[in-house]
């Protein structure tokens, strides 16, 4: 996989016009079609699509000024961005959060600087993410709830080699991602550690969507699901690896708090803790581009390390250490490690 594989997917996501315009492109097959080597005219694209010729053209135009297309001889995809359609997936799912969440920007812009209640209560994001409807496996709400975690799957399928290649797991055997969503974070951990097995504990519907998915890879037989709620209940025992990836800023700070106390108390003695998470946004320094959106609308859920390595400390816990990395916004690795009894 490339190192820069979000530099590489989000300059596709400069503007909200060339956005659109290349997800409008994808909707009506021209990328298939370009991708199959073909060089088609703005005739055969608009009868393709079904669109008027003129409206065509405004997409082609819009492509070509974002470096998708070029012409000549007809239009073909540019070098580079076949090399960014290797992460079609990415570019798909980054694609269709931007231009969901796009509407709650623009329009409650004041409300998400000013009042965050308000802002969440507006905003239909959040109507998206709502993990009151995983408590019951129906139809319905397993349809509403593989939405967002097809979402955040692929999201963590970039984001989980950044974290691993930083975290030596030799020595480990059994992990407890907590929250691990379809279990990709630890399907990865297992994939590169042969030795490991792995438990992600979350809801009922996101542990049968985690069962559906990593039953796609060898490695899916070292993982188990067990359903829970960290606000009623303990973690399990028995892991001497405890994981939190992009978890902890969905809570305030007093919960987040308590959940790592939960960790801390389930984990073996000598075992290590690990947080992987977005750290806060400083707008002056972020590239102020399109695909910067998606990330908007969770701004005031960001926070640095600080409260999480007040805690670990607090807990007990010793070779507290964090290590920044930026990937499409700056990430952030704390490790920590239970004294052995």
């Amino acid at each position: 996989m490339p190192s820069n594989v979000f530099e590489m997917v989000d300059r596709y996501l400069a503007t909200e016009l060339s956005a659109r315009a290349l997800a409008l492109a994808f909707a009506c097959g021209w990328i298939d079609r370009l991708a199959a080597g073909d060089r088609l005219h703005a005739q055969a694209l608009s009868e393709l699509a079904q669109m008027p010729q003129g409206g065509a053209q405004a997409v082609l135009d819009l492509l070509s000024a974002s470096r998708v297309v070029e012409k000549s001889g007809g239009y073909g995809l540019v070098p580079e961005f076949r090399q960014a359609l290797e992460m079609r997936d990415l570019l798909e799912a980054k694609l269709w959060f931007a231009n969901l969440v796009a509407p709650d920007v623009h329009e409650h812009f004041e409300a998400l600087l000013t009042d965050v209640p308000r802002f969440m209560a507006h905003a239909k994001v959040f109507e998206l993410f709502r993990y009151d409807r995983c408590f019951e496996v129906t139809p319905e709400h397993m349809e509403l709830t593989r939405r967002w975690v097809s979402y955040t799957t692929t999201l963590t399928r970039y984001e989980a080699p950044a974290a691993l290649a930083r975290l030596d797991l030799n020595g480990h055997h059994s992990m407890l991602d907590v929250g691990g969503n379809s279990g990709e974070f630890a399907r990865q951990a297992c994939a590169g550690q042969p030795d490991l097995i792995a438990t992600v504990y979350d809801l009922p519907a996101v542990c049968e969507l985690g069962r559906e998915h990593v039953a796609n890879f060898a490695e899916g037989s070292r993982i188990k699901f067990q359903v829970g709620d960290l606000r009623g209940q303990e973690l399990p025992s028995g892991h001497d690896i405890i994981s939190f990836k992009s978890v902890l800023h969905d809570w305030p700070e007093d919960y987040a708090a308590a959940f790592l106390g939960k960790a801390v108390a389930a984990l073996e003695p000598g075992g290590r803790l690990v947080i992987f998470e977005r750290g806060t946004i400083r707008l002056d320094e972020a590239p102020l581009t399109y695909a910067m959106v998606p990330n908007l609308v969770f701004l005031p859920f960001f926070r640095d390390p600080g409260l999480y390595l007040d805690t670990l400390a607090g807990l007990g816990m010793t070779d507290i250490a964090v290590e920044w990395m930026e990937l499409d916004m700056p990430f952030f690795l704390v490790t920590a490690r239970k004294p052995a009894q």
